[in-house]
């Protein structure tokens, strides 16, 4: 397969195709489907925005996007990345292995990847992570619903995707149960807020 080339620091960003009923499913069920759609489509974007601006610090954003016919549709609405590729693999987990083997490959050193979902992220994060992936294996940023909405490696550790149980609230407890079996080195972010977690009044 042909690589581009990359930098030593690579972001992954993960991104769905913002079309209603297929994104945000949960918050649909309060708000209905275009909206959900639609604050999707807007959080996602700014949060790209966001990363682009490490650009000048030689610091590549490539988009794993998903349903991989929307790759059009993606480039227009998300347009800049040094990369759009498909995310593949049947869970979120083979996912992640993919796309960091992928990152490896190109030869970054240090790899981030983050959600497109999260509220209040902010450029100083992404420095932040790469600069705990200097003197750690594993960098995260834990999400208020067990989760978490950025993870990243100074080493190919895929390991740490392997039997998560994705739809469960203990995806963070798991992963660092995983760390720790693995005699693992990390650092954690500031905790953050996902999209459905917003509470209607």
């Amino acid at each position: 397969m042909y690589r581009i080339a990359m930098g030593h620091e690579q972001i992954l960003y993960f991104v769905k195709y913002p079309e209603p009923g297929k994104v945000k499913t949960r918050l649909a069920k309060t708000v209905g489907p275009e909206a959900a759609a639609n604050a999707y489509r807007g959080l996602a974007q700014s949060i790209f925005c966001v990363l682009k601006e490490n650009k000048a610090d030689g610091i590549d954003t490539v988009v794993f996007f998903d349903p991989s016919e929307k790759e059009r549709e993606v480039k227009e609405w998300l347009p800049g990345a040094a990369a759009y590729r498909s995310q593949k693999g049947k869970d979120l987990g083979a996912r992640l292995i993919h796309a960091f083997k992928e990152a490896f490959q190109d030869g970054a050193e240090r790899v981030l990847a983050v959600g497109s979902d999260t509220l209040g992220f902010k450029p100083e994060f992404v420095m932040k992570a790469f600069d705990v992936l200097k003197n750690y294996d594993v960098v995260i940023g834990p999400a208020k619903d067990g989760g978490y909405y950025l993870i990243g490696f100074s080493g190919s550790h895929t390991i740490l995707f392997q039997d998560i149980p994705w739809s469960a609230q203990d995806v963070l407890k798991t992963t660092l149960g995983r760390i720790a079996e693995e005699g693992l080195s990390y650092g954690l972010l500031h905790e953050l807020e996902d999209l459905d977690e917003i509470k209607i009044q």
